[in-house]
């Protein structure tokens, strides 16, 4: 059970790290298109696929309790993300 939900949750990491990464103009649409902000995006990517590639290889692990640090730290990464672009919104 937990390599079939850390699989779905790498796969949806992996996209919005990609997104993050390489499609960045789907966030300049909320956001100020600067050089500051495509950094913000850009190092957020990277962790995303960074976390990406680690719920892969949790998931082949299949430790509960190596999984269930990892969904914390992931958690804690996402909401900080989500609450700077939050703030970068605002600005807008």
């Amino acid at each position: 059970m937990i390599p079939l939900l850390l699989s779905i949750v790498a796969i949806s990491l992996l996209a919005l790290g990609a997104m993050l990464v390489f499609r960045q103009s789907i966030f300049f649409t909320m956001i100020q298109e600067n050089t500051a902000n495509q950094l913000f995006l850009r190092i957020f990517g990277f962790l995303h696929l960074f976390l990406g590639l680690c719920a892969v290889i949790i998931g082949f692990l299949n430790n509960r309790n190596l999984a269930l640090l990892f969904l914390a730290l992931m958690l804690i990464i996402s909401g900080v993300f989500s609450f700077l672009l939050v703030g970068k919104m605002k600005q807008k």
